[in-house]
C-alpha cells in the first residue's frame, strides 16, 4: 500500500479502493492500513482451495509483475534531523516528565510546513521514542499529504529499523501528540520487542472512527495525558 501511493499517485485510490488479497493473514497493522488508507482486504488465501478467489474474480492492470511494490525507503526533509540534534534541542529543555515530553513533541510538529490550503499540506502531528535512559532513539512528523500511510508514527517506526535493524526496545516510551490510529496502534505494537513494556503517550483525542477501539487500547498500553 505505501508503494503504491509512491509509484500511482494519481491512480492509488482508485487501485486501493479495490478489494486486496493476500496469503498471509492481516496482522493488526495490515488490518489498521487497509481501514486507514485502502477499502478492504481478505487474508489467508490459498488460491487452491478457495475456489471461489480463482473464478469470479475481475483483474484489472495495475502494473508489470516484476515491478514489485516495496514500503517507503525515503523520508521528507522534516523527518530527516539527526537524532543526536533532536537529543541536544530535547537536553536544553530540560523535561522532568511524561508531559514535558509531550510538549516537546508538539514542538517536533511545528517543522511541518503549513499554508493557506490545509489539505495540500501535512498536518501538525509529531511522535517521539524515548529509551529507557531517556535517549532520544527515533522521531517522526506527519508527511501524508501525498502518501496517507506516512503518519508520524509510521515515519518513526520505519526510521528507527531502518537505522537500527531491530524492533522497539522494551521499556521504551512513544510520546504522539495525538492519539495513534488504528495503523500506527498496529505498527507500533507489533515492531515492539515486548509491547506489554510498551508505553505510548498522546495529549490530542482524535474524533474519527479511526483512532477508537485500536490494539493499544484493548491491551492498555495507551494513555491520555495534558
Amino acid at each position: 500500500m505505501q508503494g503504491l501511493f509512491d509509484r500511482h499517485k494519481d491512480h492509488s485510490f482508485f487501485i486501493l479502493r479495490q478489494r486486496i488479497f493476500t496469503t498471509a493473514p492481516l496482522s493488526e497493522m495490515c488490518q489498521g492500513m487497509v481501514k486507514v488508507v485502502a477499502k478492504r482486504a481478505t487474508g489467508d488465501i490459498v488460491p487452491k482451495r478457495d475456489s471461489e478467489f480463482s473464478e469470479h474474480l475481475e483483474f484489472i492492470e495495475v502494473d508489470l509483475a516484476e515491478n514489485f511494490v516495496v514500503a517507503v525507503m525515503h523520508l521528507n526533509p522534516e523527518n530527516q534531523m539527526q537524532i543526536q540534534k533532536v537529543q541536544l534541542w530535547l537536553e536544553s529543555l530540560k523535561p522532568l516528565n511524561d508531559l514535558d515530553h509531550l510538549r516537546f513533541a508538539h514542538n517536533l510538529s511545528k517543522q511541518v510546513p503549513r499554508g493557506e490550503v490545509l489539505h495540500d499540506y501535512d498536518r501538525e502531528i509529531a511522535a517521539l521514542l524515548i529509551a529507557p535512559d531517556g535517549k532520544v532513539l527515533s522521531y517522526g512528523v506527519n508527511s501524508n499529504s501525498i502518501n496517507k500511510t506516512l503518519h508520524a508514527e509510521v515515519n518513526l517506526v520505519q526510521r528507527y529499523f531502518r537505522e537500527n535493524g531491530r524492533k522497539i526496545p522494551p521499556g521504551s516510551v512513544l510520546y504522539s501528540t495525538h492519539k495513534p490510529c488504528k495503523m500506527c496502534a498496529g505498527m507500533i505494537y507489533e515492531w515492539s520487542e515486548n509491547p506489554d513494556q510498551l508505553k505510548v503517550y498522546y495529549s490530542v483525542e482524535e474524533s474519527g472512527g479511526m483512532s477508537k477501539q485500536t490494539v493499544l487500547d484493548r491491551y492498555g498500553l495507551n494513555q491520555r495525558i495534558n
